[in-house]
C-alpha cells in the first residue's frame, strides 16, 4: 500500500495540471520535403532578430544530421511577421511566415501569449517551390495522462 500511495499523487497531481503555455520564445518547426541531393546550409537568419545564435545552432544540427528539419526557429512578438533568409551552398530563399499575436488572461496563469492563423488570407510569402502552413495553439486544450491535444504551434512543410 505504501508503494502506491506515491503514485496516486502523481497520478492526481498530473490529471490537475493546467497548460499555460509555453514558458520560452515561441518558435516554428519547419520540414523539408526534398528528393534531390543533399544540401548544405551556410546561414540561416531573421531578419530583426538581436540574437542569431540559435539560428547558428539550428544550422550546425541541420548540416550534421541531414535531418532536413528545424523544431526551434523563433517567431517575433513584436510582429505578425517573422522573415527567414535560408542560404544554401547553390541558392538563396526566403521565407515570411504571418500569423496573429494572441494575448490574453487564463485562469490559473495570467496572461498568456499565443499566436492564430493570420486574419488575412496569406500564410507565407516564400522564393520556395511551395509552403504549407499548419496553425495549432502553443497552448494545450486539454492536459491528460497521455499527455494532451493541441500544444505544438506552427509547422510548416516546404519544397525546394
Amino acid at each position: 500500500m505504501k508503494k502506491l500511495l506515491p503514485l496516486l499523487f502523481i497520478i492526481l497531481v498530473l490529471y490537475g495540471c493546467t497548460d499555460c503555455g509555453p514558458q520560452q520564445e515561441l518558435s516554428v518547426r519547419i520540414r523539408f520535403d526534398r528528393t534531390k541531393d543533399s544540401l548544405y546550409l551556410n546561414q540561416i537568419q531573421a531578419i530583426g532578430a538581436l540574437d542569431q545564435k540559435v539560428f547558428k545552432e539550428q544550422t550546425e544540427y541541420f548540416n550534421k544530421y541531414q535531418e532536413f528539419s528545424f523544431t526551434g526557429l523563433p517567431i517575433s512578438l513584436l510582429a505578425d511577421s517573422t522573415t527567414y533568409v535560408f542560404n544554401f551552398n547553390n541558392r538563396t530563399d526566403t521565407l515570411t511566415l504571418f500569423y496573429q499575436r494572441d494575448f490574453y488572461y487564463k485562469e490559473n496563469c495570467g496572461f498568456v501569449v499565443d499566436t492564430k492563423r493570420p486574419a488575412k488570407l496569406q500564410e507565407t510569402i516564400s522564393t520556395f517551390s511551395q509552403v504549407r502552413a499548419e496553425y495549432e495553439s502553443y497552448i494545450m486544450e486539454e492536459v491528460t495522462l497521455k499527455g494532451g491535444i493541441g500544444g505544438q504551434g506552427i509547422s510548416l512543410n516546404i519544397t525546394l
